[in-house]
């Protein structure tokens, strides 16, 4: 007996699966199929288990992260609450860490990027024109977060079936939205603000564009989750999101790695670019570790570039001063800039030169919202080692903040 029956609804399940009599959730007639699923919780709540299984994905990504151990636990316990918003620093591995812990929970995925002019209709759906036959008419669209959560439904429900689960390895599926804050999202969200809010299990996702009753709502499974990364330096960019929405979600920092991990953080920088360019140009023969990451050069390139970021990373002492927090995927940019201007092992002498013309193409053009006091502290540094052209673009970059254009 299919272990649904008799506990959640007098349907089975297999009446929604291919092994009924029924095809898999056939979505264009009847988006009501989702309700079926919608009360299964995630399979565990093992945080522990499930933050050892993230741990391990992040290293496998070379995904450095702040205190690590703890920052994944705090994520762990806020998907198995409800949705997630991961805000930091641009180049900080946010939306690596969404793939990272979705995986991690056994979910699919799939993402979409917010923009300025996202609405109900990109969040919820509407009618759209279209052309059948020359004639002109309005059809149904589904929206991102319905569409997922009719995705996740079936994802479900294939899982959870005795024929099917063995075709479906992912107990859910889940929607990652990158740079969330860039759409105005308290407007855009509409009636799934409600929802969200934990309105009760019997509140569909209302769709005032459906044709009929069996397509008029969906129900978002309590396995569905919404991961949201946002940079949150940017603020002239960006929205602001109100009190309201903001306790729908829970918010967990991403950070710069602390100046203890500078040294593992290169190492991996390294290594992610030195694999970028062996999978790109090097060929067969082109040897990571040998050929780029431990070329001494490149070896002494790193100690600048540690002295770097611990120079203008972090807050000054005194506390006068805020640090720049720079990610960790901009100095992979600066890395593959290297292996890139990286000639035999007997010439050049010193890779400087390619260091100085990656921070001046790569890093310093991001410099432009900084306080007067981190751009003379980036200036000072870069002047005393000997680093012209990065120089001469930090200038340039102040002088024409200065003059307004």
């Amino acid at each position: 007996m299919n272990f649904l029956e008799g506990v959640m609804s007098p349907d089975p399940l297999s009446q929604y699966t291919s092994s009924g009599d029924v095809a898999l959730f056939d979505f264009s007639e009847d988006y009501l199929a989702a309700k079926t699923v919608a009360p299964l919780h995630l399979e565990s709540g093992d945080v522990p288990a499930i933050a050892a299984a993230a741990r391990k994905l992040a290293d496998e990504h070379h995904l450095l992260l702040p205190d690590a151990d703890v920052l994944l636990e705090r994520c762990v316990i806020a998907l198995l609450s409800g949705h997630l918003v991961l805000q930091g620093p641009p180049g900080t591995g946010k939306t690596t860490l969404a793939y990272v812990l979705a995986k991690a929970f056994n979910a699919s995925v799939h993402l979409e990027t917010a923009t300025a002019d996202w609405s109900t209709y990109d969040v919820i759906g509407g009618l759209h024109p279209t052309s059948r036959q020359g004639l002109e008419s309005l059809e149904p669209w589904l929206g991102h977060v319905p569409r997922a959560a009719l995705k996740c439904a079936e994802v479900i429900a294939r899982h959870e079936d005795e024929d099917e689960g063995k075709l479906e390895p992912h107990q859910a599926h889940w929607l990652i939205i990158d740079e969330f804050s860039r759409a105005e999202i308290d407007k855009a969200i509409g009636p799934l603000y409600t929802v969200l809010g934990g309105g009760g299990d019997d509140t569909p996702l209302p769709l005032w564009f459906g044709e009929n009753e069996q397509t008029s709502a969906v129900w978002l499974p309590k396995r569905f989750r919404i991961i949201a990364t946002m940079n949150d330096v940017d603020t002239n960019y960006v929205y602001t999101f109100s009190q309201g929405l903001t306790r729908r979600f829970q918010f967990v920092y991403v950070g710069v790695p602390a100046k203890n991990q500078i040294n593992d953080e290169l190492r991996e920088a390294a290594i992610n670019a030195g694999e970028w360019y062996k999978t790109t140009y090097g060929g067969s023969d082109f040897d990571v570790m040998i050929d780029f990451v431990e070329d001494s050069r490149v070896v002494e390139t790193t100690k600048i570039i540690a002295s770097f970021l611990e120079e203008i990373r972090y807050d000054s002492p005194d506390g006068t001063r805020p640090g720049w927090p720079l990610g960790t995927a901009q100095i992979v940019d600066v890395y593959r800039q290297i292996a890139l201007r990286r000639v035999d092992a007997n010439s050049p002498a010193s890779l400087l030169d390619a260091l100085d013309l990656a921070l001046a193409d790569r890093v310093i053009p991001q410099a432009g919202n900084l306080l007067t006091a981190q751009l003379e502290t980036a200036e000072a540094w870069l002047g005393a080692h000997a680093l012209p052209r990065a120089t001469a673009s930090l200038k340039h970059l102040r002088a024409a903040s200065a003059t307004g254009y």
